[in-house]
């Protein structure tokens, strides 16, 4: 019996561990699943965008027809493999991290609300915006440290088509990508316009997720069910405008410098991200950094609305089946505890039972022995 303790003891010590270990996991899980579905529905965006930042002046229709014609339908995909790596590292991290600190911080106020007798109340469990945008802004720019090769070969293989044919690279795939840019650039050159990545990150997740996580808390606060349909969508649609509206610059010099070829004197066409923001505001003024923004918008906002939604509802399900297991373990030990009852039962009453049957074994043995 004391073995069987001490099994049954170790074995809900490795529950309890791999349970914390999931717990800590979940966030960044979740977000790759969430992230890379959502790329597949947006992807065709994604090389329109691309194809007006680098100069393009057909509509939307004759420029897919082009695609179409030149490349067929896979041209409409073009870059999906360096996509998907992206959501997997960059996708993954900055909304890992930002679930797991926004989390932090609920639980810390939660606990400091109940040492102060607090318990509860919405207030309590809520974060004000400047720690949201806080917790927003560390994620993007650890998400775009992480993600910044994946990134370099998206906007490489993406624009590839497009530049002129002495100048393309032929990239057979993101791992090609990669490679080539390491021999030809170095390991430092998978970086290159990393700060204007960070710097659209931290802008992207700022204007995305901490938006939409308080336009989640004000629908709720107005009666809207917590984690309902209501408060998601909502927030997830306000915070896919507000991304793509305050991200837009910082995306379209971020693709300039990472897609910049030399001359054929050997020379950069900018020598910095601020170098190519101010030369662009010189050369084409304030609305040439909202070029392409019809399809970067119909791309950023499907994407973060697919996105939130689907990370809330796997959540959600997680949330359901981790509930649904305690339950079927509380009800298991109810009923052992009543099995348990219903033997002791059994045997009082058997043994009543006996006794009525035979008195002489009910009397005292002294009584006997007398006899």
């Amino acid at each position: 019996m004391e073995k069987k303790g001490k099994l049954e003891l170790e074995l809900e010590g490795r529950g309890n561990a791999a349970k914390r270990a999931w717990h800590t996991a979940q966030p960044f899980v979740n977000g790759c699943v969430a992230a890379s579905a959502a790329l597949l529905a947006v992807q065709p965006a994604d090389v329109f965008k691309m194809r007006y930042q680098l100069g393009s002046k057909m509509s939307l229709v004759p420029l897919a027809k082009k695609i179409l014609r030149d490349e067929g339908f896979r041209g409409m995909y073009k870059g999906l493999d360096a996509g998907l790596a992206r959501q997997m590292t960059y996708g993954m991290t900055r909304l890992g991290v930002f679930r797991t600190l926004s989390n932090s911080a609920k639980k810390r106020r939660r606990d400091k609300a109940e040492a102060n007798g607090r318990k509860g109340e919405k207030e309590d469990l809520q974060l004000p915006f400047w720690e949201k945008g806080l917790c927003a802004l560390a994620a993007g720019a650890v998400g775009a440290v992480v993600g910044n090769p994946a990134d370099l070969a998206v906007v490489r293989l993406t624009a590839d088509n497009a530049l002129p044919a002495h100048l393309r690279k032929n990239y057979k795939g993101v791992l090609d990508c990669v490679v080539r840019t390491v021999k030809g650039e170095g390991v430092l050159g998978l970086w290159r316009g990393s700060f204007m990545t960070v710097t659209r990150c931290m802008a992207v997740n700022l204007g995305q997720l901490a938006s939409a996580d308080q336009a989640r808390d004000m629908l709720e606060n107005l009666g809207a069910k917590k984690g309902g349909v209501v408060s998601v969508f909502g927030g997830s649609v306000v915070g896919g405008f507000v991304g793509a509206t305050f991200s837009m610059p910082f995306d379209y010099v971020k693709s300039q410098v990472q897609s910049m070829q030399p001359n054929q004197f050997g020379k950069l066409p900018y020598k910095s991200a601020f170098d190519c923001a101010r030369k662009t505001l010189s050369k084409h003024g304030p609305m040439r950094f909202y070029a392409g923004f019809g399809p970067y918008f119909f791309r950023q906002a499907p994407h973060t609305i697919i996105t939130l939604c689907l990370l809330a509802e796997l959540t959600s399900m997680q949330d359901r089946l981790e509930g649904f297991g305690k339950d079927k373990k509380a009800s298991s030990s109810s009923s052992s505890c009543k099995n348990e009852e219903t033997k002791l039962e059994r045997r009082k009453r058997n043994a009543k039972e006996t006794m009525a049957l035979n008195p002489n074994q009910s009397e005292p043995r002294a009584a006997r022995t007398q006899n």
